[in-house]
């Protein structure tokens, strides 16, 4: 018969909770497309990996204790994975960016992942991020980040956490968009240029259809300057996968 300690059940719990609202949140498996129960399975193996970080804090004896120590773990699960969302979403957010200066801004289409709308170069932005956190390696660096919280919130929450929440938060919005700004300013840059020139084009040459001659034109800048981008995208990939992890727990 196997037996186990009522101190590592209640840390396996624990863990438990917080792995599942974390994994609902963070990319890439918070897609729609990964099915709940494979979630909860993965959410478990991390569990069983923070077990002996857990089992070291101390534990809620009591009935009161033990609902506030499950409240806390799926609020820091969530927060865990929201964060981690904002930088990862910055990817997605360049990509629609993108597509408001490029012309590409078609009519939304279906997002298979996610079940939702969502602009065409953001969505090939979002599955290159999905892609690359795997091959990365990155997701590795989450899960060591998911063990590594419990040394920074344990079953309860201080005070002056709670408090410095709204700021931690700002700040986390003012990275999403700075690094949406900053993957998207290239392509941005090369159409800002293009339509400049033609705009100069059509004051010099008025008699020139400067409209059938740019659009297409423009279309080809895009896709050339999107085969660039894409080179530079892993390492911006780890870059924020990496700025996630240190925003929450501290380290990389």
């Amino acid at each position: 018969m196997i037996q186990i300690q009522l101190a590592a059940g209640v840390a396996f719990f624990l863990a438990l909770l917080r792995g599942t609202a974390f994994l609902y949140f963070c990319p890439p498996f918070s897609n729609n497309m990964i099915p709940f129960m494979a979630k909860t399975a993965i959410a478990a193996g991390l569990a069983v990996s923070a077990v002996p970080t857990v089992s070291h804090e101390t534990l809620p004896l009591s009935m009161p204790s033990l609902i506030e120590a499950l409240v806390v773990q799926v609020l820091v699960g969530a927060l865990m994975g929201f964060v981690v969302q904002l930088f990862v979403g910055a990817v997605q957010g360049a990509g629609a960016i993108v597509d408001q200066f490029s012309g590409l801004n078609l009519p939304p289409a279906i997002d298979p992942l996610d079940f939702d709308q969502s602009p065409l170069l953001a969505q090939l932005y979002e599955w290159m991020a999905t892609v690359l956190i795997f091959v990365s390696g990155a997701y590795l660096l989450l899960a060591q980040g998911f063990i590594r919280s419990f040394t920074v919130v344990g079953t309860t929450v201080p005070a002056r956490d709670v408090q410095q929440l709204p700021n931690f938060l700002s700040s986390d919005l003012v990275s999403f968009f700075s690094a949406s700004a900053e993957i998207a300013a290239p392509l941005v840059a090369v159409v800002f240029v293009a339509q400049i020139l033609l705009g100069l084009l059509a004051k010099s040459a008025p008699q020139a259809n400067v409209y059938m001659l740019g659009f297409p034109l423009q279309i080809l800048l895009v896709l050339g300057g999107l085969g660039l981008a894409m080179v530079a995208l892993p390492s911006d990939v780890s870059n924020l996968v990496e700025r996630g992890v240190a925003q929450l727990f501290g380290g990389g």
